[in-house]
């Protein structure tokens, strides 16, 4: 139950920090993906299962503020959830590489499926401009915010799983 209420907070506080915060503070026209980092994180430090759950959830929300189509974002990052979720048997609460990897890889396929769906289909065929302008600019600043925002993640993770040991420990 509490890792439930924790998850829809967390979907809650970053589809905030991305929609309105960052949204002040952009870094060469682009903001961070803020629920890509979490449904990343979420993925890696807990699994497939959840970081699908955390994926679908915040697609959704992404599907019903800002598409004209429910489920595409949810499915979209509900993926992000599922292939991430397998790097967690080879996961290290010590190692900061795999999920800022995988930030990065989720931020530039979301790119690409974003020049694809809204600019090629469109007729904007300069995509090196739209790579260099957009998607690069985009990954980088998501990976740096990632750098700290999974260090937050990560602490919320060990205080769950201290609370699971705990109340395990109590049956």
């Amino acid at each position: 139950m509490r890792k439930g209420i924790v998850t829809l907070v967390s979907v809650l506080v970053c589809f905030l920090l991305q929609t309105s915060v960052f949204e002040l503070i952009k870094l060469a026209g682009t903001t961070p993906n803020i629920l890509i980092i979490l449904v990343s994180s979420t993925a890696v430090m807990r699994g497939q299962k959840e970081g699908m759950v955390t994926g679908f959830f915040s697609g959704l929300l992404l599907d019903i503020f800002y598409s004209r189509y429910l489920g595409g974002f949810a499915f979209l990052y509900m993926l992000f959830g599922f292939i991430d979720g397998f790097f967690n048997r080879i996961y290290y609460t010590d190692d900061n590489v795999l999920p800022l990897l995988l930030i990065g890889g989720n931020d530039l396929v979301y790119g690409l499926i974003m020049y694809l769906q809204g600019g090629l289909l469109h007729g904007h065929l300069h995509f090196f401009q739209y790579l260099r302008s957009i998607i690069l600019p985009e990954i980088v600043y998501t990976v740096a915010i990632g750098f700290l925002l999974y260090r937050v993640l990560l602490k919320v993770h060990e205080w769950l799983m201290k609370y699971e040991k705990g109340s395990a420990d109590f049956v």
